[in-house]
Formats: structure tokens, sequence, C-alpha cells
């Protein structure tokens, strides 16, 4: 199974069931994932094996479904005590995110092979199609940044599968805006 959420990002996913030898999963990433650093590519590759598991035992039943129809913030349907979640997918980011222009953020996302970007009056936002019935969108502006998932995924998914994710998609924005503006700080100084 090749999988490819936003570029540079593409690995390969081999799973084999010998009657001998059992079970084998193994991932593969081209080589042009060695852009990213290795904890993104690891996380979204755990992530996205953890998930396929869950549609394997049962726990998330197959349905052509795709995402809801309207957005909801993090913070609406969190439980207590997902704030450190939310602080760690954002967390020093914010910093970052405060010297990005829009301009900056709409080529990023172009580059990104995924998403749209949509300027506003007083905020910029970037929406993602994060799996077939999961859409993240991410707001920044003079408020702050603020996170949304789609009605069915904020649902049907748990915060910290949503957080992790929300993680990855962020990184990976902030690394682009940096190829845009190689102005913008490293996200690998603040970490």
């Amino acid at each position: 199974m090749r999988v490819a959420p936003f570029r540079p990002v593409e690995l390969f996913l081999l799973f084999d069931q010998d009657p001998e030898f059992g079970t084998d999963l193994r991932v593969f990433y081209a080589r042009k994932s060695l852009a990213v650093p290795t904890e993104d590519a690891y996380v979204f590759a755990w992530d996205y094996v953890a998930l396929l598991a869950r549609y394997g035992r049962g726990t998330f039943a197959l349905e052509d479904a795709g995402p809801g129809p309207e957005w909801r913030l993090f913070s609406d349907f969190a439980p207590e005590g997902a704030g450190p979640m939310k602080d760690v997918s954002l967390g020093a980011r914010e910093e970052i995110l405060a010297k990005v222009a829009p301009e900056v953020v709409e080529v990023a996302v172009r580059r990104m092979d995924c998403g749209s970007f949509a300027p506003q009056e007083d905020f910029w936002q970037v929406t993602w199609p994060l799996l077939g019935d999961l859409a993240f969108r991410f707001r920044y502006g003079p408020r702050g940044a603020e996170m949304a998932f789609d009605s069915h995924g904020a649902r049907k998914y748990g915060p910290e599968f949503l957080m992790s994710f929300a993680w990855l998609y962020i990184n990976g924005l902030l690394r682009e805006c940096r190829q845009v503006d190689d102005s913008l700080p490293k996200l690998s100084r603040y970490f």
C-alpha cells in the first residue's frame, strides 16, 4: 500500500502473512521522505498503521463516509485535560506562525500538494483532507491559532489521534514555509 499524505512524505506498507513464519509488516520510505525529520515520518507511519489495525479489529466500521458538514473546534469536543495535547501540537510553533506572511502560507500549501488555503479579512486558514472521512481546518490570525475537525471525524477519532495528525500537518506547513522564506526560523531551533 502506498501512502502519500503530503509532499515529500511517501511511504509503502508491505504486509505479508506466511503460513510458516506468521505475519510481517514492513514500512518503507521513499528517498524523498528523507527531507522530513525522522520523528515526523515515523509518527505518521505509526498512526496510520494503528488506524489500519483498528479497522482490522473492527473498532471502526468500514463505511462509505466523507467528512462531516460542520467544523467542530477541538476545544469544544475534547475531553477535560486535553489542553496539554493541544499545547504540544502548537507550543513553540505559534511563535513561528506569528512571523509567517499569508502569502508565504499560500505558496507553502501549494508546495505540499495537499490542502487548500483561504485568506480572510483578519486571519488565514488551511484545510487539509487527512483521511477519506476526516478533515482538519487550521486558522491563524491576531487572536492566535484555532484547530477544528469535521463533525464526522471529530466524533469518530480520539483526541490524541487528531492532535497527532494536527502536529504533523502543522510541522509540514512550517517546513514548507521555511522553504519559501528562508528568513523564518527552523523548527529544530525550538525543539
